[in-house]
C-alpha cells in the first residue's frame, strides 16, 4: 500500500497540477503531494528495514533497506524545494516574469519530474529504468526553459543534446545487455532485463557482449558542457576596453544598450558571448 502511494502521489498531482497549476492554491497543492510522497516514502522505509526487501508488480519494483533510503531522501529534497518555489514563483508573476500557462507547467512538470525518480530508483527493469530516466530528462528540459529567454532556451538546448547523448548510449547498453542475458535466461522477454534474475546469473552471461561499450569522443562533449569562466571573459574584455554586447545586457539589465552599470552588472552575474568577445 506504501508503494502505491509512493508513485501514485506524484503521478495523481501531475494530472492535476496540469489542470489547476495555475490557480491561487496551487503551490499549496504542490506542497501537498509532495508532503503525502514523503509520509509514503517513511512509512516504505519503516517496513523495508523490519520486513526485509521488497518486490512488487509481478518483480517489476524491486526495494531493499539501500534504495529505500535514496527514495526517502529524494522526496525529502521534493518537499522542501516544493516549499521554496511557493513564494519564489509568487515574486516571480507578480514581476511578470511567468504567466499562468507556464505557472501550470512548472508545478505539473515538477510532480512528474518526481515521479520518475522514484521509479527509476525504485524499479527492478532495465528497460523500464531507461524510460524513466528519458521521461525525468524531458520534464527537466521544460522545467529549464520555463522562462522562455535567449539564456535559458540555450542552456535547455544543451542540456537535451548532452543527456540525449548519455540516454542513447543507455539504449543501447540495455539492448546488449538483454542479447547476453537472453542465452542464459532464455527468451522470458522482460524477466530476461529484471536486476534481480541478472544478478543470478551474472557470472554466466557472454563477456564479449556484456563488456561492449559505445564510445564517443570525449573532448567534444567536455567543450560542449563546459561553461566558459565569467571571470576570465570580463578581465579579456577589459583589456581591450569593450563592453558587453547588447544581447548580454538585454539577458542581464534587461535594456538593449550598453551602459557602463550594465557593463558591471553582466561582468559579474553572466557570461560574455561570441560577439561580446569579438568586440561587438
Amino acid at each position: 500500500m506504501e508503494f502505491v502511494v509512493l508513485l501514485l502521489a506524484p503521478l495523481v498531482g501531475a494530472v492535476v497540477l496540469a489542470v489547476r497549476g495555475a490557480r491561487l492554491r496551487a503551490a499549496e497543492l504542490n506542497i501537498a503531494f509532495s508532503f503525502v510522497t514523503l509520509l509514503a516514502a517513511l512509512a516504505l522505509t519503516a517496513r523495508i528495514i523490519s520486513e526485509g526487501n521488497l518486490l512488487a508488480v509481478r518483480e517489476q519494483f524491486f526495494l531493499d533497506p539501500f534504495n529505500v533510503f535514496l527514495v526517502t531522501l529524494t522526496a525529502f529534497v521534493g518537499l522542501t524545494t516544493a516549499i521554496f518555489s511557493r513564494p519564489y514563483m509568487r515574486v516571480e508573476m507578480e514581476h511578470g516574469r511567468l504567466t499562468p500557462g507556464r505557472l501550470r507547467l512548472y508545478h505539473s512538470m515538477y510532480q512528474l519530474f518526481m515521479a520518475m525518480m522514484l521509479v527509476a530508483l525504485t524499479t527492478n527493469n532495465m528497460g523500464l529504468l531507461w524510460v524513466a530516466l528519458e521521461a525525468a530528462t524531458l520534464s527537466t528540459v521544460l522545467l529549464v526553459t520555463l522562462y522562455r529567454t535567449p539564456a535559458s532556451l540555450e542552456a535547455g538546448w544543451k542540456y537535451f543534446i548532452l543527456c540525449g547523448v548519455g540516454i542513447a548510449q543507455a539504449l543501447f547498453g540495455t539492448i546488449l545487455l538483454y542479447f547476453a542475458a537472453e542465452k542464459v535466461l532464455g527468451a522470458e522477454g522482460v524477466s530476461a532485463l529484471l536486476w534481480t534474475h541478472l544478478s543470478a546469473v551474472k557470472g554466466e552471461l557472454e563477456p564479449t557482449v556484456a563488456r561492449s561499450r559505445l564510445r564517443l569522443p570525449a573532448g567534444g562533449l567536455r567543450h560542449q558542457g563546459r561553461p566558459r569562466a565569467p571571470a576570465q571573459l570580463a578581465a579579456r574584455c577589459a583589456r581591450g576596453g569593450r563592453r558587453p554586447c547588447r544581447r548580454c545586457c538585454r539577458d542581464c539589465c534587461s535594456t538593449s544598450r550598453s551602459t557602463p552599470s550594465c557593463a558591471a552588472r553582466c561582468s559579474s552575474r553572466v557570461r560574455c558571448t561570441r560577439r561580446c568577445r569579438r568586440g561587438y
